[in-house]
This record gives structure tokens, C-alpha cells and sequence, in this order.
């Protein structure tokens, strides 16, 4: 089994002819479309050919700048000293800003044509592009005059864009003093916030109340930076027929309000089930009642199995089979063709990742494997992805954009299908530990993105009247985590959790919080679905849900499943799945 990837099938090499020809022929063909789209849209003539053109244009810019960017990455993630990889990601985000010039006379075109469908009917790549076409339409809906556009577009790196960069410097410039015994350790934010999983209780506690002290230093620059992002996002979004900046980020992700608050209802019925959980890890941990704050992220129960690197694959090729050939087939060629980085090696970044290579029909996996259960488990998890981007190579580029709620689908599904299997083979202390690992993390996606949801909504009808001020911003947090948590967490809870969440502060993405419960939720609602009916049929909806992502929207998605969007039965069902787990964690005492 091949332990490094081979990169060779996108450029042999930074000096690869292909690739210097590759990335030419984009810096040319940015430039030139451009310069012809400044008079190419004028007038009504011609519609359809320009649709045409517009999607051809399009399609081949993106699918050479994410080659050459992929490349890039991918040689980067395993040398971070890779200067001519460094230059050439550089030279990349350096000429992206030109496409607004292509896309703007674009949008400015397709607001002024009217009826979409009457343009599109009879024409193939236009029918395939139906959904985007209709996406890029609201969008251009949505746009302001020319001169506003222009002007916001200049003032957000001197606005939004700079406020964002000075909170990111306020975080990482802060220090933290934590005090244990006689002894001080002054070490960076990350690091205090890192301690959360020590093993020591004394530790805990004391990273918790200093890093709170720590934030005192910076808050109030850091409230500001938060109100001027937010501010900017509510003015912005009203001179763009937008009624709250949520709803730029529904119109995004092709979602309805409405789904995404059946997806919510699912989750409020759920807490008293999380809040089960969390008081039982607090009665194992010996607090009556509910779980400090602090304690959130404790250690309890250890997986002590290891599993070399051809357990993982035997593992993970079993029972990605035993749900379908073709996903077991896939995965044998991901492991025995280079397509997955697994060894830990110096000047190899952390954590783990899937690229799409859409120009080769491919993916790349990067993981730092080192034989835990989670190790294991994260294969499976990206291996997901891969055969996401695998059901779709069939779609042209913009047809493989899926949106971000939707980009968990295969990879949750193909985490769960593995560990379900490894709990049924798992001795009584190993459950525990897998169980505790599950609900933490379904813990942070369901209950904290619900405070960070509610926590954000609040801020913007606040912030509609006036700027907020850091004790403020500390209540609306406060209640917030009260109205997640209720009685599963006790103590200060942390009042802020809005300045060391670097979410709050993209000015391009508000809301950024929901995709997350939205994404599991959506995964275990379906792999519920398999196990009430497993088999071909099943499968072959499952391939056909992979293959709409990305051109299609919620409403359509859920077509294929056979349910609304905003079917409470469905969430409802994908939590099960989470609760079931709750109830068997909750008869368990902690391993001795």
C-alpha cells in the first residue's frame, strides 16, 4: 500500500512545461475575457450564445485555476517550505480579483433578460446549468448600481476586510497568563484554549479563568472589529433587497428559511437529551448536577486499540462494500493508486484534508495516520469526500460547487458506516471512549452552533439600533449559551465565546455557524434512512442525492429523498441516531 501520494498525474513538477503552458493560458484568458466582456453584454441579441459563452468562460477559468491551486496546496501541505509552490499560490490569488470583471458585466446582462427559461429551453449546456443560471440570476437581482458596487468593493479592504484582518491580529497577539501554584505560564490564546484537554482538572480550570481575564485586554478593540463587520453586512445587505444578511447566506446555500428552522425545532426537541449526556459526564466526572463549563472538553475513557496502516484499509474496504461494490471499489483505488498521504512526516502540515482535482477526475487525501481509532475513522471520513468529488466528475465545474451545508453528505455517511461497525466489535471500555468522543463532538455541532445561531441573530437586531459594548456583547453571549445549555453546563459559561470565534468576523459569510448541524443532520438523516432500508435501492438514491449537489437546490434535494425539506420527521430521525447513543452513554459508568 502506497503511504505518499504521487501528485505526478496533475504536474511532474513546479518546472513542468504543462503547467507553466496551464497557467499562462489563465492569466491570458482572464485578461482577454475581461477586456471583450466590457462590450460583449451590451444589448439583448444573441442571449443564449451569450449564456453560452459566459458558462464556457467560466467553467475552463475554474477548472485551470483550481489545478494549478490544488497542486499548489497539495505541495505545500507536505513541505511548508515549498517557496516556488508559496510563489505560485501567490501569483493565483493575486490575479483572482480580475474575474469581477467577468462576472459583474455577467450579472448586469442576466438581470436585464428576463425570463431565464425561455432562453435556456433547446440548449443543452444551458439546461445543464439551469439551477446556476437561476442562482447567478438572484444574484444579479441582488446587485446595486455600478458605481455602488464599485465603490463598496473599494472600501471593503480599508472596511470589513481590514477589521477582520486587525481581530485576527488581536488573537493571535494575545497572551494568556495561567496560574498553577507558584508557577505562571504565559503562553498564546490557542494554546490556553488548547489546555481544555488536559488531563489535569487544576489545569483546566486554570487555562478557563485565565484566558476569560486574558480577553479583557483586547475586548474592547475587539468589539469594535465586530460591530463594523456586522454594521457594514446590515447596510450592505439592505442596498441589496436582502431583508437580514441571513438571508444572503440562505440564498448561497440554496435553502429556505423554513428548512432551516425544522432543522432547528429538531434540535430545541433534542436538548433535553444533550443535556443528559452532559450531566452524566459531569456525575462520572463527580459534580452533582451539571458539567462546569470548564470541564466541557475533559477526557474521559481511552480507545487503546491500534490499527496499522493495512487494518485501517481492510477495515475501512469491508464495510464500505458491504454498503455498495462500487464505494469498496473506489476505495481500493484511492489506497493502491496514490491518492492518500498518510505517514506523519517533518515539514508536513496537521489535521487532514480532501481535494477535488475536477481537471483529472481525481481527488487527493492528506491525514497524519499514527493507528488511533480517530486516525481510522478520518480515512473513512475523507475517503467520503473523495467519492463525493468521484459521483460528481461527471458535471462540469460549476455543476461540482456544492454548498456548504451539503459538503458533509458522503463524508459523515462513510465516517458513520465504519464506526458503527467498530462499536459493535468494541470491548465495554472502548464503546465508552467512542461514545464520548461521538457525543462531544454532536454536543458542539448541535448545542453550540445552536447558542452561536441564536447568539448571532441577536446581535444583528441589536446592532440595527447602535453599536454594541463588550458587556453587551457578554450578555447576548451569556443568554444565548443559557438557552443552548440550559441546566447541562453550570458555572460562568463563557461570555467571550464572540471574541475567539474568528466566524463572527467574515464579512463575506454571516451565519457561518449553521452548515455545520445542517451537514450532520442531513448525513444521519439519510444513513437513518439506510438502515430502516438497506440495499441497492437505497444506494442508488444515495449516488443520485451526491450527483445533485451540485446543481441543485434543497428543495430538489429532498425530492429524491421523498421528503420535504422541512420535514421535522427527518430531522427528528437523524437525531435518533445521536439520542441512541445518549441512552447507552448514560447507562455506563466511567472505566476503571
Amino acid at each position: 500500500m502506497e503511504l505518499r501520494w504521487n501528485l505526478n498525474d496533475i504536474y511532474t513538477s513546479m518546472e513542468d512545461p504543462v503547467l507553466l503552458n496551464d497557467k499562462k493560458k489563465l492569466f491570458d484568458m482572464i485578461h482577454c475575457k475581461a477586456e471583450q466582456y466590457r462590450t460583449f453584454f451590451a444589448g439583448k441579441t444573441a442571449v443564449a450564445d451569450k449564456l453560452t459563452d459566459y458558462l464556457l468562460t467560466i467553467n475552463q477559468i475554474n477548472s485551470l485555476y483550481l489545478k494549478l491551486a490544488a497542486f499548489a496546496r497539495l505541495r505545500l501541505a507536505i513541505d511548508t517550505a515549498d517557496k516556488a509552490a508559496m510563489k505560485l499560490s501567490q501569483d493565483l490569488e493575486n490575479i483572482m480579483p480580475k474575474l469581477s470583471d467577468i462576472n459583474l458585466p455577467f450579472l448586469r446582462f442576466l438581470n436585464s433578460v428576463g425570463t431565464l427559461d425561455y432562453y435556456i429551453e433547446g440548449h443543452s449546456l444551458l439546461e445543464e446549468h439551469r439551477e446556476i443560471l437561476r442562482d447567478l440570476s438572484v444574484q444579479a437581482g441582488h446587485l446595486m448600481g455600478e458605481e455602488a458596487e464599485q465603490v463598496v468593493s473599494a472600501l471593503q479592504p480599508s472596511a470589513s476586510y481590514a477589521w477582520e484582518e486587525l481581530h485576527d491580529e488581536l488573537t493571535k497577539s494575545l497572551i494568556v497568563d495561567v496560574h498553577i501554584g507558584e508557577e505562571i505560564r504565559s503562553v498564546p490564546l490557542s494554546v490556553a484554549r488548547n489546555m481544555a484537554y488536559a488531563q489535569s482538572q487544576e489545569l483546566r480550570r486554570a487555562a478557563y479563568t485565565a484566558e476569560l481575564k486574558a480577553y479583557r485586554k483586547s475586548a474592547s478593540s475587539m468589539a469594535a472589529c465586530l460591530n463594523s463587520i456586522k454594521g457594514e453586512a446590515l447596510v450592505t445587505a439592505n442596498a441589496r433587497g436582502f431583508a437580514h444578511p441571513l438571508d444572503v447566506t440562505l440564498a448561497d446555500c440554496r435553502m429556505e428559511r423554513r428548512t432551516l428552522d425544522a432543522m432547528f425545532h429538531a434540535i430545541w426537541n433534542a436538548l433535553p437529551d444533550f443535556r443528559r449526556y452532559l450531566k452524566h459526564k459531569a456525575k462520572l466526572l463527580g459534580y452533582e448536577g451539571g458539567l462546569p463549563f470548564y470541564e466541557f472538553y475533559a477526557p474521559v475513557g481511552r480507545f487503546t486499540s491500534r490499527f496499522s496502516y493495512e487494518d485501517a484499509r481492510t477495515i475501512i474496504l469491508r464495510e464500505f462494500s458491504r454498503f455498495s461494490e462500487d464505494l469498496g471499489a473506489f476505495a481500493g483505488h484511492a489506497f493502491d493508486h496514490g491518492w492518500i498521504d498518510l505517514e506523519p512526516r517533518e515539514g508536513k502540515i496537521s489535521g487532514a484534508f480532501t481535494c477535488n482535482l475536477h481537471a483529472i477526475g481525481e481527488s487527493r487525501i492528506m491525514v497524519n495516520y499514527t493507528g488511533t481509532f480517530y486516525d481510522l475513522t478520518t480515512i473513512a471520513h475523507e475517503l467520503g469526500h473523495a467519492y463525493h468529488n468521484e459521483v460528481l466528475k461527471g458535471r462540469t465545474f460549476i455543476n461540482n460547487d456544492y454548498t456548504m451545508p451539503l459538503a458533509e453528505t458522503a463524508s459523515i455517511f462513510c465516517e458513520t458506516l465504519v464506526t458503527n461497525a467498530i462499536l459493535k466489535q468494541a470491548d465495554t471500555e472502548e464503546v465508552f471512549a467512542i461514545l464520548e468522543h461521538n457525543l462531544l463532538n454532536y454536543t458542539q455541532i448541535c448545542v453550540e452552533i445552536l447558542a452561536r445561531y441564536t447568539f448571532e441573530t441577536n446581535l444583528f437586531e441589536k446592532r440595527r439600533e447602535r453599536p454594541l459594548s463588550v458587556a453587551e456583547l457578554n450578555t447576548l453571549m451569556l443568554d444565548a449559551q443559557k438557552y443552548a445549555y440550559g441546566d447541562g453546563l453550570t458555572g460562568d459559561l463563557h461570555p467571550y465565546m464572540w471574541a475567539c470565534k474568528p466566524h463572527y468576523y467574515f464579512p463575506d459569510f454571516h451565519f457561518y455557524n449553521f452548515p455545520y448541524p445542517y451537514g450532520l443532520l442531513f448525513a444521519k438523516g439519510l444513513f437513518a434512512m439506510y438502515e430502516k432500508n438497506p440495499g441497492p435501492e437505497f444506494v442508488d438514491r444515495f449516488n443520485r442525492v451526491l450527483f445533485a449537489t451540485g446543481a441543485s437546490n434543497m428543495d430538489e434535494i429532498f425530492a429524491i429523498i421523498g421528503c420535504p425539506s422541512d420535514s421535522l420527521e427527518f430531522y427528528g430521525n437523524a437525531l435518533r441516531l445521536i439520542t441512541n447513543q445518549i441512552d447507552a452513554f448514560c447507562r455506563m459508568n466511567l472505566p476503571r
